[in-house]
């Protein structure tokens, strides 16, 4: 059923982000956008001959407008870095459609699972490698349907089977950025220990 990757790991990704990380503004805006996406998911809107979700819309803006923050370098290489991502989105779904014998196990995984080592193997902290990712999927899902439209196949941009994917991947990331700090929370929380058995 398209949406209950999307639903369930964005309700643990918001648990997460409201209750266990450090009050700050960042914790916050992650907290909002989750409750957001959520709330809008059902929606959709015609543009052109395309039909696109409100989540859609709304998840693509909020990346585009952080990335715009960025230096004119760390802009072009987010552009660069995006394109990659959106070619690889593009093509893993084409050989799925066109070809569908060689996705082995569930498309949904095995998209978010490529996407996330690609953006991973791109940038190197987990702010950076979301943007990314979420700038070039959603680049990749437009390309798609226009591609789609040239065999006049219906298609609907920002589906729940894409933030499926793409809540998957981030869910992925932010573990992956656990796993990359955690040797430096146990190494704080080794040296606080210490501290309180010099002072008893």
């Amino acid at each position: 059923m398209d949406g209950i990757y999307f639903y369930w790991f964005s309700w643990m990704l918001w648990v997460i982000y409201t209750f266990l990380m450090k009050k700050d503004k960042v914790r916050t805006l992650f907290a909002v956008t989750l409750l957001i996406l959520i709330t809008i998911s059902i929606y959709e809107t015609t543009i052109g001959s395309f039909q696109l979700t409100l989540s859609y819309i709304f998840i693509l803006f909020m990346a585009c407008y952080f990335a715009a923050r960025r230096n004119r370098w760390q802009l072009i290489y987010m552009l660069i870095s995006s394109i990659i991502v959106t070619l690889a989105y593009v093509s893993f779904q084409l050989f799925a459609l066109f070809d569908p014998v060689w996705v082995f196990l569930n498309q949904t995984w095995m998209l978010a699972v490529i996407l996330t080592i690609i953006t991973i193997m791109l940038y190197g902290d987990f702010y950076s490698r979301l943007l990314c990712f979420i700038i070039g999927a959603c680049q990749g899902d437009f390309l798609y349907a226009v591609i789609l439209k040239r065999f006049s196949f219906s298609y609907v941009i920002g589906s729940l089977a894409f933030f499926d994917m793409l809540l998957i991947s981030w869910s992925l990331m932010f573990g992956w950025f656990v796993l990359e700090n955690a040797s430096a929370y146990v190494d704080l929380f080794a040296q606080k220990g210490v501290k309180e058995t010099k002072q008893s």
